[in-house]
C-alpha cells in the first residue's frame, strides 16, 4: 500500500483534478449553481484538506495523520485496539461514517451545544460541501489502497508463476 506522503500527493493531485472539473461545463450543466458558488468550493476543498492531513483512515495506525493530532490523537486509540490497520476504518462505508461521527462526538457537538448552534442555520450546500470534501478525500485513500494491494498481489503471482515455469526447465 502506498506510504503517507504517496497518500497525500495522489490526494492532492485529485483535489486540484476535482477543482479543475467544477468549473467544467459539464459540471455547470449538472450540478446546483449553489455547490459551484466560491464558498462551497473553498470549503470543499478546505475539508478536503482536513480529510487528508488529519482524517485518514490510517488513524488506526500511528500515522502522521495520527500524530498530527497531538494530545487529541487519543481519540483514536480505541479504533487502533479494536480493529487494527485495515480494519473498519479502510470500509467504504463505514470508514467515514465512523471518522464523521468521531469527530462530530467529541468535538463538533460541545462546540453547537455551548454555543447553542443549529445546523437549520447554516446553508444545506456548505454541509454537503462540508461532508462531501471529507469522505472524498477517504474514499481516494482507501481505492489508493485497494489498488496498490490488487498490483502487488498481481505481481506476487506472476512472479511465483515465472519461478514455477523456470524449476520446469
Amino acid at each position: 500500500m502506498p506510504d503517507g506522503k504517496t497518500h497525500n500527493k495522489i490526494n492532492i493531485i485529485i483535489l486540484f483534478l476535482i477543482l479543475i472539473g467544477l468549473h467544467s461545463p459539464l459540471c455547470s450543466k449538472t450540478l446546483p449553481l449553489e455547490y459551484l458558488s466560491p464558498g462551497s468550493i473553498a470549503l470543499f476543498a478546505f475539508s478536503f484538506l482536513v480529510g487528508t492531513y488529519y482524517l485518514s483512515p490510517d488513524l488506526d495506525i500511528k500515522s502522521d495523520p495520527f500524530k498530527r493530532w497531538g494530545p487529541f490523537r487519543y481519540i483514536w486509540w480505541p479504533y487502533q485496539k479494536l480493529f487494527g490497520h485495515r480494519g473498519m476504518l479502510h470500509n467504504p462505508i463505514l470508514g467515514p461514517l465512523i471518522i464523521i461521527l468521531t469527530v462530530g462526538l467529541v468535538f463538533v457537538a460541545p462546540v453547537v451545544l455551548a454555543l447553542d448552534l443549529s445546523a437549520k442555520e447554516v446553508p444545506q450546500e456548505y454541509l454537503i460541501s462540508l461532508f462531501a470534501g471529507i469522505v472524498f478525500s477517504i474514499e481516494i485513500h482507501i481505492v489508493a489502497d485497494a489498488l496498490s494491494t490488487k498490483k502487488k498481489r498481481t505481481a506476487t503471482k506472476i512472479k511465483k508463476k515465472l519461478k514455477g515455469t523456470n524449476k520446469k526447465k
